[in-house]
């Protein structure tokens, strides 16, 4: 095997074993934020989501094509 796919892989098992004992805490005011998003009517089941854009990139690039710069205002 290539040497520098060995070194690569080598590097890719030592960051799963990190991965794997690596713990963290979330605070209480973030937990608390999380809720209050959570509990927001726009986010519960069933809600109307219908205003989110799920667009692709050929309709991201037809807008582009159709915008219009402004001169730059000193």
């Amino acid at each position: 095997m290539d040497a520098e796919l060995e070194r690569a892989l080598r590097g890719l098992e030592e960051a799963a074993a990190f991965a794997r004992t690596y713990r963290f805490e979330l605070s209480d005011d973030y937990l608390a934020r999380v809720a209050r998003v959570e509990a927001m009517p726009e986010n519960q089941s069933g809600a109307d989501k219908s205003g989110r854009w799920r667009g692709s990139r050929t309709y991201a690039n037809a807008l582009a094509a159709r915008a219009t710069l402004l001169p730059r205002t000193p």
